[in-house]
């Protein structure tokens, strides 16, 4: 974690699972394109899932958090296909959370693993949700005045947490 110029950045970590998912995913993915490079099939068809595979693999990666970082004006998560940014004027509630909280979740839109733990989610607890992490601990709970909520994990989530609730503050 860095705190420098009144700006936290930390880092997202992987575990051990999604690695795991990660790479047998990849393998998988791998395996299915020599499959399909030596089957009989068409060779548009085999264009089309090659295409459509790769299409997957290039938009979750996209969307993979890498860091986030707060300042005096928004939490910004850094990935590849651009930053997302949370004003914290519009933030009414910042906290570390447990497991429990993801607990029995549904993936609405997203991926399960593949690169992280990213996309649209539900449960009965947080009602929809957006998550974006890499590991399912050090949890944090983003909510804001106009019903969103996020949550993220991060190295060092509650060190974190009391540097955006002390700019709420």
């Amino acid at each position: 974690m860095r705190c420098e110029n009144e700006k936290i950045t930390v880092l997202f970590h992987w575990s051990k699972g999604v690695w795991a998912i990660t790479i047998a995913c990849l393998l998988g993915l791998i395996v299915a394109a020599f499959i399909l490079g030596q089957s009989s099939a068409p060779w548009w068809l085999e264009c089309l899932l090659a295409v459509i595979l790769l299409s997957v693999v290039v938009i979750v990666l996209g969307y993979m958090p890498i860091r986030l970082c707060a300042d005096g004006e928004n939490v910004t998560l850094t990935r590849l296909f651009g930053p997302l940014e949370i004003p914290l004027r519009s933030v009414e509630e910042i906290k570390s959370i447990p497991y429990s909280y993801i607990d029995n979740s549904i993936r609405t839109f997203g991926s399960g693993g593949l690169f992280g733990y990213i996309g649209r989610f539900k449960n009965s607890r947080l009602g929809h949700y957006r998550m974006y992490a890499t590991e399912l601990k050090n949890l944090l709970l983003i909510r804001t005045d106009d019903n969103k909520r996020y949550v993220f994990s991060c190295v060092r989530s509650e060190e974190f947490v009391a540097y955006v609730n002390s700019k709420l503050s």
